[in-house]
């Protein structure tokens, strides 16, 4: 079995221990390489994945008796050594079939619920004495008209269960309260949350907690958009907060994994820098989303992915060497509806004039022609991102006009109901 002196070594697909993935071919193709066999459990299996899987089980993931029971079968012939997801919706049925096939590592079920449910969260973090937000769980229009009165507006309305800013609203009165319980209502859920609206700087932690000990691995400051959506601008990394904040916020971040119950497990966490210090925004048991994963390899040396299934095994996480000092993430928004236009080839070729070390990763969700939509209007929001890599601000300022040079976008601008009548969902994940 791999140990934690030897993050990388190989035992050989029929020597190690056996783990069960739900879902995600990147996490099957790095426990292969770490030596572990794998049980790979997913609704649908490409043909691809089955020859690599050591044990394909298809199966209804939200049938969760019988996932259950294919994995108990499994069981009784090669024991289970964790369950481990990179998928939000999956975390509470890793942490509950930890607990049917008594697992010693990995989420627990409360401490998924925990995360994944926000009202949850907020009442753990307020039992704690963990600084975050005052909130109201509501369970109708009515319910969140006399809430917001009583928490005072401005107010976030969000639902209890979705991650990345899903129907997140800021509400200033009482009719945009109504707009926006209403929507979330109309989602079938039969609750939403209402908080108080924190204002300051907004940073994203990403840590682990092994053996009841809190590891921060990276802080970023956060760019945000303009009101109701708050749509997420950027990032960069490292932090530009004093070591004395850093410090606090690692404290805060301890206390409020600890309150969840978290362990053996990843977390990224939103906090707000107010004046009064640092409070929590939002939890979420897996690693940030989309190409944030690859600013935090090359700035840290940790690949979250692999970290993320380290800590679920109970090893020692593995670290490169970084790369690079600092690492912009620039998202592509847009203030009115229209037709995007840009060069194809620029996310795939080489950009030339580059003073960083790399290549940036330019990637956009629409093709060349296709519509986008405002930043602010109910589908609209991200359509784009550069992420940039090197050792000064000089240096990714430079670069970034360069991407945008060889992008060379430009939108031909539409009336919003005709953008919104031909708009399709995004292709790419964010």
């Amino acid at each position: 079995m791999p140990t934690a002196n030897q993050p990388g070594q190989a035992t050989g697909p029929s020597q190690g221990p056996l783990v069960a993935v739900l879902g995600g071919r990147r996490s099957l193709e790095i426990l292969k390489q770490l030596g572990y066999r794998v049980a790979l459990v997913n609704a649908e299996i490409p043909l691809e994945l089955t020859l690599l899987a050591d044990v394909p089980i298809e199966v209804d993931l939200g049938d969760w008796d019988a996932v259950v029971s294919q994995l108990l079968r499994v069981q009784r012939s090669t024991p289970v050594e964790a369950v481990v997801t990179q998928m939000d919706s999956l975390v509470p049925l890793a942490g509950y079939l930890r607990e049917q096939l008594h697992l010693s590592t990995g989420i627990s079920f409360k401490a998924a619920l925990n995360c994944r449910d926000k009202a949850r969260t907020r009442a753990a973090l307020e039992a704690a004495g963990v600084p975050s937000a005052a909130f109201r769980v509501v369970e109708s229009v009515e319910d969140a008209l006399a809430a917001a009165s009583l928490i005072g507006y401005p107010v976030i309305v969000k639902p209890r269960d979705a991650a990345s800013g899903a129907h997140l609203m800021l509400c200033r009165t009482a009719e945009e309260v109504k707009t926006a319980a209403a929507r979330i209502f109309e989602t079938g859920r039969s609750s939403a949350l209402l908080e108080e609206f924190l204002e300051g700087e907004e940073l994203v932690v990403f840590a682990y907690r092994s053996g009841g000990r809190t590891e921060l691995v990276s802080c970023l400051d956060v760019q945000v958009g303009p009101p109701p959506k708050f749509v997420k601008l950027g990032a960069q990394q490292p932090s530009r907060i004093s070591a004395q904040r850093l410090d606090a916020v690692r404290d805060v971040t301890e206390r409020c994994l600890a309150a969840l119950e978290l362990d053996n497990w990843v977390a990224t966490v939103q906090l707000m820098l107010t004046a009064s210090g640092p409070r929590i925004i939002e939890v979420n048991p897996r690693v940030p989303g989309g190409q944030m994963v690859e600013l935090i390899i090359e700035t840290t040396g940790f690949d979250p992915t692999r970290l993320s299934l380290e800590v679920a095994l109970g090893r020692v996480p593995f670290r490169d060497r970084p790369t690079v000092r600092q690492a912009w993430y620039r998202c592509l928004t847009f203030d009115q509806a229209g037709r995007l236009y840009y060069r194809a080839e620029a996310e795939t070729e080489p950009v030339p004039g580059l003073h960083g070390p790399r290549q940036p990763v330019v990637e956009l969700d629409v093709a060349p022609g296709e519509f986008v939509l405002p930043i602010n209007h109910p589908r609209g929001g991200v359509f784009g991102r550069i992420i940039l890599f090197g050792d000064s601000d000089e240096q990714l300022a430079h670069d970034f006009e360069r991407v945008l040079g060889a992008l060379s976008l430009r939108l031909e601008a539409v009336a919003e109901a005709d953008g919104e009548a031909a708009w399709r969902p995004h292709t790419k994940c964010c």
